[in-house]
């Protein structure tokens, strides 16, 4: 009886094995508006560059992205650069995997952290940005006082953190599901540059020549914040 059932185990896990198809999908990116004023606080900003290394990409079947995602549903393992003040996409490359739900994600920004080698591996795109993740640069202004910012920001994972893992995952509240087919005509993802500058404090940065935003000030907290766990990109299915 034993061996009975464990033989209709492994016949049902064949057929759930044969309900699945590999597919293979374009991956696009692009920004959400060009460049123009955005609101942070009583200031107006003018960003008149925005840069992301991104990638690569993992969609996993749990609700859950980490080391729950053992196996991803599809994956893109290259990175490219997106002008996230460009709302023309660009084509990434081709996302892989099998057919099925996908239920989280989880990205690194073409810096990323590998179980065998303790220091982060700086990737294509990253490498293309000089080693950073993110080149930002714009103008604050409120009234007559006037602030010229930038920063070149790397995103890996920090010290204390789990190694192996991408730095960007999922969010617990944010809704995300989709039924993977192979029929799609891809997937399109859409960066909002907005978001990673409406928490600075530009009133505590001095006015005059631009400011370069260094590891540790509140600018650069605030836009590595908004990159990792801040606002999500947009995934349009096609």
């Amino acid at each position: 009886m034993r061996a009975q059932l464990l033989l209709l185990c492994l016949l049902f896990a064949a057929c759930i094995d044969s309900s699945q198809r590999p597919i293979e999908l374009p991956l696009r990116l692009s920004g959400t508006a060009p460049a123009g004023l955005i609101s942070a606080g009583d200031w107006t900003v003018t960003l008149t560059e925005a840069r992301l290394a991104f990638g690569p990409l993992y969609l996993c079947a749990g609700v859950q992205a980490g080391t729950l995602c053992e196996t991803a549903r599809a994956e893109w393992l290259g990175t490219a650069v997106v002008d996230a003040l460009s709302e023309t996409p660009i084509e990434a490359g081709r996302l892989h995997g099998v057919s099925g739900p996908v239920r989280s994600y989880m990205y690194d920004l073409s810096i990323v952290s590998l179980l065998a080698q303790q220091s982060p591996v700086v990737l294509e795109a990253a490498a293309a940005l000089g080693g950073s993740s993110l080149i930002l640069r714009g103008t604050a202004t409120r009234g007559a006082d006037v602030v010229r910012f930038g920063i070149d920001l790397p995103v890996r994972q920090e010290a204390g953190t789990e190694i192996g893992v991408s730095v960007v995952r999922k969010s617990g509240s944010e809704p995300f599901s989709h039924e993977l087919t192979g029929d799609e005509a891809g997937l399109l993802i859409r960066f909002d540059a907005s978001v990673w500058v409406s928490q600075i404090d530009f009133a505590a940065l001095p006015p005059g020549p631009p400011v370069t935003l260094t590891e540790g000030s509140q600018g650069y907290r605030a836009i590595r914040g908004a990159l990792v766990s801040g606002t999500r990109p947009r995934f349009d299915w096609q």
